[in-house]
C-alpha cells in the first residue's frame, strides 16, 4: 500500500502560484499524509523503533485534529489531492479497525488459557498439611 498518492494540483484561475490560501492548504494536507504514512507504518511494524533503532522517527502532533478554521475553504487546486488523501485514509482506517479486531481474538484466546494474563488460583488445596 505504500505511501497515499500525492498529485500535482493545476492551479485553478483564481489560485496563482502564490496563493496563500492553496499553500496553507498544502502544509495542512502535508501534517495528515504523514499521519496516514505513520499509520501505515504502524500497520506494517506494530513495534515501529523498537524493531529498528536505526529508522529514524517523526514526531507527530498527539492532540486531535481539527480543520483549520483561519486558512478559509479547500482552494479548487487542491480538491483532488485532498480527495486521494480522503481515500487513503479511510483505507488506513479500515485496516487499523481489522488490526484491533485481531488483536482482540488474539488477546481472548490467550486470556481463556488457564494461568495466563489473570491472577492464578490454587488448583489443589492440601487438606492434610
Amino acid at each position: 500500500m505504500g505511501e497515499p498518492a500525492r498529485q500535482e494540483e493545476q492551479p485553478s484561475a483564481e489560485a496563482g502560484p502564490d496563493d496563500p490560501a492553496l499553500a496553507a492548504w498544502s502544509r495542512v494536507l502535508d501534517l495528515l499524509e504523514m499521519a496516514v504514512v505513520s499509520a501505515e507504518r504502524t500497520l506494517k511494524d506494530p513495534l515501529g523503533p523498537l524493531s529498528a533503532r536505526e529508522q529514524p522517527v517523526a514526531a507527530l502532533p498527539v492532540e486531535r485534529w481539527s480543520p483549520p478554521s483561519s486558512i478559509g475553504s479547500l482552494p479548487p487546486g487542491a480538491r483532488r489531492r485532498a480527495m486521494a488523501l480522503s481515500a487513503a485514509q479511510e483505507r488506513v482506517a479500515r485496516r487499523l479497525e481489522a488490526a484491533k479486531h485481531d488483536a482482540a481474538r488474539q488477546l481472548h484466546a490467550v486470556s481463556s488459557v488457564p494461568g495466563v494474563g489473570g491472577q492464578s488460583r490454587a488448583i489443589y488445596l492440601d487438606v492434610n498439611g
